[in-house]
This record gives structure tokens, C-alpha cells and sequence, in this order.
């Protein structure tokens, strides 16, 4: 079928389960839709019960939702109707390339993008595979070979590819939705969200599920916490309750809606490692302890951690030391403003704030060579 300029960019794509495979879907949604003349229409694909299906409809996207699940060991039921689940997930997405008359495929990752990449690589679309980790994870280190172009975080990825493959490896970086502001100052950030706008401040979180071992360190820290010269914002997430009497000086929250105003209010922050909390923290240059998550799949946290540390924009702690390690670390860097600035500057080179425009304009480039 002959499409014009002015028809909108008709583009299928596979993101789910946690908001690091949703967020840098929607923010190369939303700069195709600027770039190409006749705007975007997108079709997001995913679970059926985890958060891509409450987040892509509020967002106004529509949304297929495939029963496909993740590997649950041996003896779980569902892994023993895990083959049935990628086959009928695959024919859901065949279906909806096809009814969707998709010019192009983005996968970002986790069990969901697989059935969803097979769709595109048997009907013949271009397929783009978004690796926002150091390292692969398992769906897309299957993709990849075949896929029409790899987006990559970090330079450090390359080395983990084939030779054969180099040509078709893009560092573009991790993209970012444009609600993470680098503009607001220090100030302006703390005004935003309740906190006193000249002191220094400490931002911890851990996801919008918190981080457990973090808020036990946090907690058990507090005593010390009451009598130091800066304040703490603390998101805790929706299921940690602390029973404690909070000082004066420390805020806490289950969610930080404005991400933005925290990072800007922020001094020193402390976090997971996963991709979008590297990507966010490049572009708004602040240093950062870093706590990475042991459980995940393919120690993903762990590396992405160790690249922020080797660059000297981070610091790293494991979460079996979090309990004793995080309080001397905060009064580390927060008493040396040399070694936070020099942290920010090298957070700023591993920034990539235009990742999302960059990887639009390589998929409508790439897809206007498939199609001419």
C-alpha cells in the first residue's frame, strides 16, 4: 500500500512490566509523532495485569494485551504453558501488525518484546530493539541478530555484540520522556515540593515499589540524620509503613510524582541502578550512591551500577552492606563539595538527553530505506 508524508508513522510496540521498558517506549512515541510530518499512531502491546495496562491507556495509547508470562521454574503450571503462551502471543501480534499496517516494530525488552519481535521478523517489518542495560537482556539478546538496528546506552555494549553485528549497533543512549527537566534549578525543585529552598538536600528512593533494604538503612539511620546540616526527601513506595517519628529535617513519601523538581532539589541521590534511573541522572548531572537491585535477571543493576563508578559519577554500595554502609557514604559526599561537582560533571558525560529524538529519527530513516 502507497502511504504519503502526511499519513501518521503507523508503529507497533512492546513494553511492559516495569516503567524502564514502558517510559522509553512513550518518549520515542512522542518524538515521532513531532518529527514525522503526519504525526504517530501508535499500538502498544504487552501484559495482561502488570502496569502497561493501566499506564499505556492513561496515556491515551492503545493497548493489546497478549497472555504471554515469564519463566517461573520447573514446576510452575505456567511454565509448562509457557509454549502455548508464546505461540498464541505471537499470533495476537502477527494479528495486530497486520490490522495495525505497522511500518515498524520497537522492542524494549523483558519477556514480552519476544512473541512480539517473531511477529515483526515473520512479517517482514523492520524490527528495532531498544537495550537500555549494559548488558542484553535474554528476549533481546534473541532479537537482536535479526533485528533491523540495536540501540544501545552504553559505548561499554558494543564488546558484548558480534562483529557481524557492529554496523547494525547505534549508541544513542536511553531515552528519556521530557517530564525530566534539567532546567529547573536547585531551588526552584525544593519550592516545588515543600522543602526549605536553601538547604541541601538528599534524595532517596527505590521505584515506585520502594527498595526495602534502602528504607531499612534510611530508618535505621534517622537518629543520625536529625542533627545534619541538610534535609532528606525519602519516597519510601506504597508498601513500606515506618513506624518511627520522623526529624524535623527528613520528608517522606510513598511517590514522587514530579520527578523533575526531586532530581533538580537534589544534592546527592540515592538509588537502584536500573537504565532509566542512569539515564535520568545523566541528564540532570548529579551524583549518585547507587544500591543495585541483587535479584535482577541478568545482573543488569550491577553492571550499569559498576559503568556509572568507572566513570567516577557515582559511588556504589551492594545491598547486602546497604545497613551499614549508607549513612557514612551520604556524610561523604555531602561534606565534600569537591567531589560532587567533580561526580556531576562526569553524571553530564554519560547524559544523553536527545536519546529519544535520535532513535525517531533513526527509525523513520532506516524505515524510509526499507520501504523505497
Amino acid at each position: 500500500m502507497t502511504r504519503s508524508a502526511s499519513d501518521p508513522f503507523r508503529i507497533v510496540l512492546a513494553a511492559g512490566g516495569t516503567g524502564g521498558h514502558i517510559y522509553p517506549a512513550v518518549a520515542v512515541v512522542e518524538r515521532l509523532a513531532v518529527r514525522h510530518d503526519g504525526g504517530c499512531d501508535a499500538v502498544f502491546m504487552g501484559s495482561t495485569n502488570r502496569m502497561e495496562t493501566r499506564v499505556i491507556p492513561a496515556l491515551g495509547y492503545n493497548y493489546v494485551p497478549m497472555p504471554m508470562t515469564g519463566y517461573k521454574g520447573v514446576f510452575a503450571l505456567d511454565s509448562w504453558l509457557l509454549p502455548w503462551r508464546i505461540m498464541k502471543s505471537i499470533r495476537i501480534a502477527r494479528a495486530t501488525l497486520r490490522r495495525h499496517r505497522a511500518q515498524a516494530v520497537v522492542c524494549t525488552g523483558a519477556y514480552l518484546s519476544y512473541p512480539v519481535g517473531r511477529a515483526a521478523l515473520a512479517e517482514g517489518i523492520p524490527l528495532f530493539v531498544l537495550e537500555s542495560n549494559l548488558n542484553p537482556g535474554k528476549a533481546n539478546a534473541r532479537l537482536a541478530p535479526r533485528a533491523t538496528a540495536v540501540v544501545l546506552a552504553f559505548d561499554e555494549s558494543r564488546a558484548l555484540y558480534p562483529t557481524s553485528m557492529q554496523d547494525r549497533l547505534h549508541v544513542l543512549g536511553n531515552p528519556v520522556r521530557t517530564q525530566i527537566d534539567a532546567t529547573l534549578t536547585p531551588q526552584q525543585g525544593r519550592q516545588r515540593l515543600g522543602l526549605d529552598p536553601d538547604v541541601d538536600t538528599v534524595f532517596v528512593f527505590g521505584g515506585s515499589l520502594g527498595a526495602r533494604s534502602v528504607n531499612r538503612a534510611v530508618t535505621a539511620a534517622l537518629p543520625q540524620m536529625a542533627d545534619a546540616p541538610y534535609q532528606v526527601l525519602w519516597q519510601t513506595g506504597g508498601s513500606w509503613q515506618h513506624e518511627v517519628t520522623l526529624p524535623p529535617n527528613v520528608t517522606a513519601v510513598p511517590y514522587v510524582d514530579d520527578m523533575g523538581a526531586a532530581y533538580a532539589a537534589s544534592t546527592v541521590v540515592v538509588a537502584r541502578s536500573g537504565a532509566t534511573t542512569i539515564a535520568e541522572l545523566g541528564i540532570v548531572g548529579r551524583p549518585a550512591i547507587l544500591v543495585p537491585l541483587a535479584t535482577a535477571s541478568t545482573n543488569e543493576q550491577e553492571k550499569n551500577a559498576a559503568v556509572v563508578a568507572q566513570r567516577g559519577a557515582g559511588v556504589v554500595i551492594d545491598d547486602a552492606n546497604v545497613a551499614e554502609n549508607l549513612l557514612p557514604e551520604i556524610e561523604r559526599l555531602m561534606n565534600d563539595a569537591q567531589l560532587r561537582s567533580t561526580m556531576a560533571k562526569a553524571m553530564q558525560q554519560l547524559g544523553r538527553p536527545h536519546a529519544a529524538d535520535a532513535v525517531a529519527s533513526l527509525i523513520l530513516r532506516m524505515c524510509e530505506k526499507e520501504y523505497e
